[in-house]
C-alpha cells in the first residue's frame, strides 16, 4: 500500500511538472509574438486547463492573438465583447472584431455582424449592410444566412416583401436541414399561388447551382 501511495504521489508530481513545463514553453512562444501560441495560452487560461483559470490573463492573450491576425481569436474576442463574458459588454468592439474575422473569410462572423446591423447594436441599424453580408454568406451555402435572408423578405426589412424570395431562401436553408426554415417554408407556401411556387422553386434551383 505504501509503495502504491508513493508511486501515485510521484505520478502527481511528474504531471504537475509536465504541465508547468508546457505552460512555460507556450508562454515563451506567445511572448515572442507567435499568434497560435497566444491563442492556445488564452484558451488555457479561459478553461483552466493545466493552469489556474484566469479570465483577465485569457483576455490579454486573446487580444494579442487577435491583433496578430489570428482569426479564431478574433471571433472569440468578439463573442466575449458581445456577451459580456469576463469583460464589460461592448457591441461596438464586438462588431469591429467580427468584421476583421469576416474579412478573413469567417462566415459565422459575417452572420453575427449582420445581426448586429439588423438590431442596431454597436453599429447604426443598417438593413442594406446586413443584407449584403447575408447574401455573401448565403452564396457560400450557409443555411443560417439563407434563413435570415428569407426573414428579411418575409418582414420587409430593407427590401420589399416578396413571398417568392422568401420561399426561395427558406427552401434552400431547409434543404440543408434548417428546421425553422422548413417550418416557415410551409407557412409561406400556403399563401402563394401555383405560379409563385414554381418561380420560387426555379430560383432556388438556380441559386443552388451557383459557385
Amino acid at each position: 500500500m505504501n509503495r502504491f501511495i508513493c508511486m501515485l504521489f510521484l505520478g502527481v508530481l511528474f504531471l504537475s511538472a509536465s504541465c508547468a513545463s508546457y505552460e512555460s514553453k507556450l508562454r515563451a512562444r506567445a511572448e515572442a509574438g507567435e499568434a497560435e501560441a497566444q491563442y492556445q495560452l488564452a484558451s488555457m487560461y479561459w478553461e483552466g486547463k493545466k493552469v489556474k483559470r484566469d479570465r483577465t490573463e485569457s483576455l490579454k492573450w486573446h487580444q494579442r492573438a487577435a491583433e496578430h491576425g489570428h482569426r479564431e481569436a478574433q471571433v472569440r474576442l468578439a463573442e466575449m465583447y458581445e456577451r459580456g463574458e469576463g469583460i464589460s459588454q461592448d457591441c461596438g468592439r464586438a462588431s469591429q472584431w467580427y468584421k476583421r474575422a469576416a474579412e478573413q473569410g469567417d462566415l459565422e462572423s459575417e452572420i453575427l455582424l449582420a445581426q448586429l446591423y439588423l438590431k442596431g447594436l454597436g453599429v447604426p441599424q443598417n438593413y442594406i449592410e446586413a443584407r449584403t453580408l447575408l447574401e455573401h454568406a448565403a452564396a457560400k451555402k450557409n443555411p443560417e444566412a439563407q434563413y435570415l435572408l428569407g426573414q428579411l423578405y418575409w418582414e420587409g426589412r430593407g427590401v420589399p416583401k416578396d413571398r417568392v424570395q422568401v420561399h426561395k431562401w427558406f427552401n434552400l436553408a431547409a434543404a440543408q436541414g434548417h428546421e425553422r426554415a422548413a417550418t416557415m417554408r410551409l407557412l409561406v407556401a400556403m399563401a402563394m399561388d401555383r405560379d409563385q411556387l414554381v418561380e420560387a422553386q426555379r430560383l432556388a434551383l438556380e441559386e443552388s447551382k451557383g459557385p
